[in-house]
Formats: structure tokens, sequence, C-alpha cells
């Protein structure tokens, strides 16, 4: 029973005190080890390159293993979304992108953790498009 409130307290907290963010509350990350954060509750900046040259900027929103992000390009007419579970083991794990007009498109996430990674993801003209999460989010580049 003690555990049980415990849990509930925790899951009512955490994610409350990811959402203030920021400088005043930085997000929550656990297991952290040599190379990164194996859960969390954050929002952390996303950009994804595609291999038209475009880029697409946004965030993601990390709920302990399940990393879901969104995404538009200056315009605002084009935009990506979607989501990917992180392998406790820090394994490469697939990813479904669905951007406007051009459908759901398949991946792999190479670097999967929840405060930072990469990867990438085929468009339909064959070519590879590349995303980034998280802190220091230096640029992707399309290949």
């Amino acid at each position: 029973m003690r555990r049980r409130a415990l849990l509930g307290y925790a899951g009512i907290l955490l994610p409350l005190l990811s959402g203030c963010g920021g400088g005043t509350l930085p997000g929550i990350q656990l297991g952290s080890d040599d190379g990164g954060s194996t859960v969390g509750f954050d929002s952390l900046p996303f950009r994804i390159q595609r291999i038209d040259g475009s880029v697409l900027t946004g965030h993601a929103s990390v709920r302990l293993l399940r990393v879901s992000f969104f995404t538009r390009d200056g315009t605002g007419y084009v935009a990506c979304s979607g989501s990917f579970t992180l392998d406790l083991k820090h394994a490469p794990v697939p990813v479904s992108v669905d951007c406007t007009g051009a459908g759901i498109l398949h991946g792999t996430v190479t670097t999967a953790r929840a405060d930072h990674g990469e990867g990438t993801f085929t468009e339909r003209s064959g070519g590879t498009s590349t995303f980034r999460y998280g802190a220091p989010l230096s640029p992707a580049t399309g290949s």
C-alpha cells in the first residue's frame, strides 16, 4: 500500500516538475551513465535535415522511455512528427516519421538516449534524411 502511494505520487509529481523545464527546473533524467540518460521527463530541441535541403525544427517530449517529436519548416507548411521507444541498453530503435505530403517514413534512431540522440529515415525518393535531438544540438546533414 505504501509503495503504491509513493509510485502514484511520483507519477503525478515528476511530469509536473519536468513541465517547468528551462532555467527554473531542468528536466529530470534517470540512469545516467557514460552514454547518457536511459529514462527521463524532459522537453528537448529536435531538428530534421531533409534530403531536399529543408530544415525542420521543433521539440521532443521525453516521458520515461517514450520520445515523441514535432517539427515544422520555416514556412509552417511542412511538418514532421513521430515517436519511438528507447531501449534500456541503448540499442538502435525503429522510428516512424509522418511528414506532410510524404506520408509515413521509416528509419532508425542510431543513438537513442533520453537526453540526446540522432538517427536517419528513408524518404520516398530513396534518399536518407537525418535528425538530432537534445543538447548540444549540432546541425544534421542529409546524404
